[in-house]
């Protein structure tokens, strides 16, 4: 453990292989933030022409929706309100938050303790309501989950220290085309700030589950809105899966700022046209078919459990 400044193997590799610690960073040329603004907004003013106030709020979960199944996305837009797994991630992320700002350690069930006692104490909001009125059974259960999440995440993870400028659930957005749509986004980690020209930021989205293709293209979105935004994005975006200790990671380059501009064009379309019914939704059978709130009657749905089943 002396070697490596008492941390463990796992954690080394955070700092070695997904941190990249110590080893040199890219630089953006300074109108990079302005090219991609004006190739967004040139490419979304006559879809905002179409929207009429509010404004077309655009985050990671919206996009990835509407290019998986817009059939699938035009169902979800009715809100069920919370379940217990949907809380279990807003207390884990809440609890992380705490574990990071925290001085010394404390026990994860004390962070999630207190997260829960925080979220549920907001009663203007609708996950302060559900905590609070959580049966006991259920309350444990969610207790319990975000304990592993958390648990996982302090074994897994280096100590944060204040110099790295660790940030939880870092608030992003970008307004465009005169606020008419807005681009928005919440960073679980982010570790360090550009200087100058010189991407020197890390953001990193904390998974439990498995690997999705969409999670890339969650991050290159929040890359995008990011250089947008500071005008330097970050130098790498990773997603780190806490149940099995290993991580994905992608070095951002103006290529991947384009593939994300592309992307959020592309669905900013779908959404305005679903939106204003101008056709119908496409429906395409995929892994959202299994909890989607139209499987019961969506060919679809019956298309992709045959497939899974092995019938032609």
């Amino acid at each position: 453990m002396d070697g490596n400044g008492g941390l463990t193997p796992v954690q080394q590799r955070v700092v070695v292989d997904l941190m990249a610690r110590d080893q040199p960073r890219p630089t953006f040329d300074p109108s990079v933030s302005h090219d991609l603004r004006t190739e967004l907004e040139s490419a979304l003013a006559p879809l905002a022409d179409q929207v009429a106030a509010p404004p077309v709020w655009v985050r990671k979960h919206t996009l990835a929706a509407v290019h998986t199944c817009e059939a699938n996305y035009v169902a979800e837009q009715e809100w069920d309100g919370w379940s217990v797994p949907a809380a279990q991630g807003e207390v884990s992320h809440r609890a992380i938050q705490l574990s990071v700002a925290e001085a010394g350690e404390v026990p994860p069930l004390d962070l999630v303790d207190h997260a829960m006692e925080e979220l549920g104490a907001n009663q203007t909001g609708s996950l302060g309501w559900f905590l609070a009125t959580l049966p006991s059974a259920a309350r444990a259960e969610l207790r319990a989950k975000a304990g592993n999440a958390v648990s996982t995440f302090l074994e897994c993870w280096p100590p944060l220290p204040a110099a790295w400028w660790p940030r939880t659930e870092l608030p992003v957005r970008v307004d465009l085309c005169d606020g008419r749509i807005v681009l928005a986004g919440k960073i679980d980690l982010a570790l360090g700030r550009a200087r100058g020209d010189e991407a020197r930021c890390l953001f990193v989205d904390l998974k439990t589950g498995g690997r999705y293709a969409a999670h890339l293209d969650d991050l290159r979105f929040y890359a995008l809105v990011q250089a947008v935004r500071v005008g330097v994005p970050p130098f790498r975006v990773a997603s780190y899966y806490l149940d099995s200790a290993s991580f994905a990671v992608e070095d951002v380059t103006v290529e991947t700022l384009e593939i994300a501009v592309r992307r959020t064009v592309d669905g900013v379309r779908k959404i305005v046209e679903l939106a204003g019914g101008t056709r119908p939704p496409v429906v395409t059978p995929c892994p959202r078919c299994r909890y989607c709130r139209i499987r019961d009657t969506c060919e679809g749905a019956r298309a992709w459990e045959e497939a899974q089943s092995g019938e032609v």
